[in-house]
């Protein structure tokens, strides 16, 4: 991203950190900055894991830690102090802890997109970077499982020698690297692919299309089918030897079918939340096997609040609510039922060309705050790839920090938002403006069009789907209309009136940082040509006499957007689902070049 070119700060400057230490004095002097640090006694009276307090001063650098992260965190602003101040150091004393013992990053690595083992490497690197210490990859079918080929075939997926390494990479990042496996719900691929019968919904659904409504949206293991089981023990048997960490998460989240289907007598007799339970304990006497701590989403649990005593007391419930307002947590249910659990929130970026900065700075910033007041243990930031992963990481990055910092601090003044985004931009982009992360929020939050709702146009129709989803004389996706017309102008004002001032930070990105800066060009292309397209949806549609595009133009805009996502996604990831991607590009395309519909 852009260089900043400003000389070595003065001494009396401002330290220029993401997140301010919570304690700082300011001393007389200065230090060479190749002093040599020295270790002192352990600090006392801290008793967070990562707390530190370093101390420069005219003749020494003294570092204190409660443990080996608390003096790698110390070793991290030393680095900073020497990139901001050069040659000399100020004399100064710096003390700093965690609010959260447990501060994530979760990464999903299963709806289309698997980065290449140099690409998480390097996503360790950056969290451990930020103070986090915990690091989960999402896997449905994207692990080369020994006995399970058929169900990641075509996906070019993580091998156990890949995991092995970056586990052993975090280990020296001071990262729990937790294994984090779908076992209950999400199973679609495993069903789709090799056992239908397996299947909670009464039918076989091996030669349906593929759609990511149905991967999404279903399907759900047959939880009393004794083979279910067997399944899931085997996957986690397999794959737990490959992490050192102490825990695992099985996931149990969105169980969406569960009970409407071969199980819905016994729904009905001992209500499905028992159901739930009982193979959710099921497969934590597993973990439990496997000499590991289970992990599990609350979504299903909090609505059956009467079974959580029933649910063994070692095992930590992920409260996630991905809302601006924090709506949805169930963090003072936990605390009050005495549970041990994280919240997580999330980047806002799952099925948008770039993530919505203003939405997920809201949620993480409130959710921290909530979340220690109700006495969480942990704090988790989820990177989703909803509808085949079109989003990309380098744009993700700032809000990878975020997350860092309010795990760290969530009451600090340095997260408010401008603020914030002035420190993203120069400490994360490198924009020395200070202005990038604030315009880029500006561009999202104009946004008005969903990608879902492109793809359930483009795809093959879902055998889930209603018909009267669609619209009756263009087939197109009804919720394309859920606006009018002029909202989708109105945005697309917005985000080219913005590309230009954007255009001119990117423009200065060293050749090291071009990738992300080409990354936020071609979300950019995604945030216009998305508004445009529905434009044109509106015009077929008879909701506006007028076209505001040319199809035409659309259509040579899609076909770039084709061509320059497939550049930016193989620089960190493998090819793998990508070519799903492309057939909703080019269909859609296709569609505006000949007036037909393709069939995909």
């Amino acid at each position: 991203m852009p260089a900043s070119s400003r000389k070595p700060a003065t001494l009396r400057q401002p330290l220029d950190l993401i997140i301010p230490p919570r304690r700082l004095r300011r001393l007389a002097g200065s230090v060479p900055a190749r002093t040599k640090p020295r270790r002192v006694a352990p600090l006392a009276p801290r008793p967070e894991a990562g707390a530190f307090e370093i101390g420069i001063r005219p003749d020494s650098i003294e570092l204190r830690a409660t443990d080996e992260s608390g003096f790698f965190y110390a070793g991290q602003i030393l680095a900073s102090l020497r990139r901001q101040f050069g040659a000399k150091l100020p004399a100064l004393e710096l003390a700093d802890w965690p609010a959260f013992p447990v501060r994530g990053f979760y990464h999903d690595v299963t709806r289309g997109k698997v980065p290449t083992l140099k690409t998480l490497l390097a996503l360790a690197e950056t969290c451990a970077g930020h103070r986090l210490n915990h690091l989960e990859l999402y896997i449905e079918h994207t692990y080369a499982f020994a006995r399970h080929p058929e169900v990641w075939q075509g996906a070019d997926p993580l091998t156990a020698d890949e995991i092995r390494a970056l586990d052993a990479r975090c280990a020296e990042l001071h990262i729990d690297l937790v294994p984090s496996f779908s076992t209950f719900g999400h199973f679609y691929t495993w069903i789709h692919n090799k056992f239908p019968e397996l299947n909670e919904l009464e039918r076989d659904v091996s030669a349906d299309p593929f759609t990511w409504w149905d991967r999404m949206s279903h399907y759900t293991l047959d939880c009393r089918d004794p083979r279910s089981l067997e399944l899931v023990a085997g996957i986690i048997r397999e794959v737990r030897p490959l992490f050192r960490s102490r825990h695992f998460n099985i996931c149990c989240d969105e169980t969406f079918d569960l009970g409407k289907g071969k199980n819905r007598a016994a729904a009905a007799r001992l209500g499905d939340g028992r159901l739930y339970v009982d193979f959710l304990n099921a497969i934590m006497a597993v973990v439990r096997d496997c000499d590991a701590v289970p992990l599990f989403w609350g979504d299903i649990i909090r609505h059956h609040p009467e079974l959580l005593a029933g649910i063994p007391p070692e095992a930590i419930m992920l409260d996630w609510d991905y809302s601006a307002d924090i709506a949805g947590t169930s963090a003072a249910e936990f605390q009050a039922a005495g549970r041990n659990y994280f919240v997580c929130g999330g980047t806002s970026a799952w099925n948008l060309w770039l993530p919505d900065h203003a939405r997920a700075h809201s949620n993480l910033t409130r959710l921290a705050r909530h979340g220690l007041a109700h006495g969480a243990a942990g704090m988790l930031t989820t990177d989703w790839g909803d509808s085949g992963h079109i989003n990309t990481l380098g744009p993700v990055l700032p809000l990878l920090a975020l997350g860092g910092a309010v795990a760290w601090n969530p009451g600090s003044a340095a997260l408010r938002r401008g603020r914030f985004d002035r420190a993203a931009s120069r400490l994360v982009f490198g924009d020395a403006t200070g202005q990038l992360v604030g315009l880029l929020a500006r561009a999202t939050s104009a946004v008005r069009a969903n990608w879902s709702a492109v793809c359930q146009t483009w795809q093959p129709p879902s055998p889930n789907v209603p018909a009267d989803w669609f619209d009756a004389k263009t087939g197109i996706y009804n919720d394309v209309f859920k606006r009018p017309a002029r909202a989708h102008a109105a945005a697309l004002k917005k985000i080219r009136a913005l590309v230009p001032r954007i255009e001119t930070i990117l423009s200065r990105a060293k050749p090291s940082d071009r990738g992300v800066a080409e990354e936020i060009r071609v979300g950019l292309l995604g945030l216009r040509v998305m508004e445009e397209l529905y434009l044109v949806y509106h015009h077929r549609a008879g909701k506006v006499k007028t076209p505001a595009v040319p199809a035409s133009a659309v259509a040579a805009r899609l076909a770039e957007l084709d061509r320059r996502l497939a550049g930016v996604w193989l620089r960190r990831n493998k090819p793998s689902e990508l070519y799903r991607i492309r057939e909703v590009l080019q269909a859609a395309t296709a569609d505006l070049i000949t007036g037909k519909k393709r069939s995909l």
